[in-house]
């Protein structure tokens, strides 16, 4: 089985194994990571795993997050401006999006708009430190998912992700006619709240 770097997709090498988990290593990118002994490893079908591009103009936040998804069985993608998450876009067709609002152009409005214009759009949350209610509602306008405000913590992250995984796959699975059941976020004790329809802020 070939392995390949989940961040940049270079060849991996092995780094050792313990127990029922295999650890593998990147020269590009220089960055080691865990993968478990199951199904998957062993030539059995598995179910594919969820593809998230990470988008943000900082690399030391693009890197914590990326981390944070890694550590969680996520393949993650990454970019640090509009065109480069489009071209990252266009060739890994990632399931979920988080998305900085202010990145080097074009700019995250509209990297959101063009990524909905797609034939499956994927399931998009913006990150973002805007407090302007204008620009704010015009985020909630483009019709995503949620809005994480910064900063932001694992945890949030993780929840927002796992949502937004939910409804990708539910989306997938269901009827047309079912589909909006499944669409509505719940209520969870990380202050999630419904301000529109579709949307969810989590502070």
């Amino acid at each position: 089985m070939t392995m390949v770097c989940p961040r940049c997709g270079n060849p991996a090498i092995p780094a050792g194994h313990e127990d029922a988990r295999a650890f593998f290593q990147c020269d590009t990118c220089n960055r080691i990571w865990m993968v478990h002994l199951t199904a998957g490893t062993t030539g059995r079908n598995q179910a594919p795993r969820t593809r998230v591009l990470v988008v943000d103009d900082s690399d030391q936040l693009v890197g914590l997050v990326g981390m944070w998804l890694e550590d969680e069985g996520y393949d993650v993608i990454t970019a640090t401006s509009g065109s480069q998450a489009l071209e990252n876009a266009s060739i890994h067709h990632p399931d979920v999006v988080l998305l900085d609002l202010i990145i080097p152009a074009p700019d995250g409005f509209a990297v959101c708009q063009a990524l909905r214009r797609h034939a499956r759009p994927p399931e998009i949350v913006l990150m973002t430190g805007l407090s302007d209610p204008a620009r704010l509602r015009r985020a909630e306008d483009l019709g995503v998912f949620a809005l994480l405000h910064k900063p932001l913590t694992q945890d949030s992250v993780l929840d927002v992700v796992s949502r937004a995984r939910r409804r990708r796959w539910s989306e997938s699975a269901a009827a047309p006619a079912s589909q909006c059941e499944h669409d509505q976020p719940v209520v969870s004790s990380l202050g999630v709240h419904a301000d529109r329809p579709g949307a969810i802020h989590i502070r």
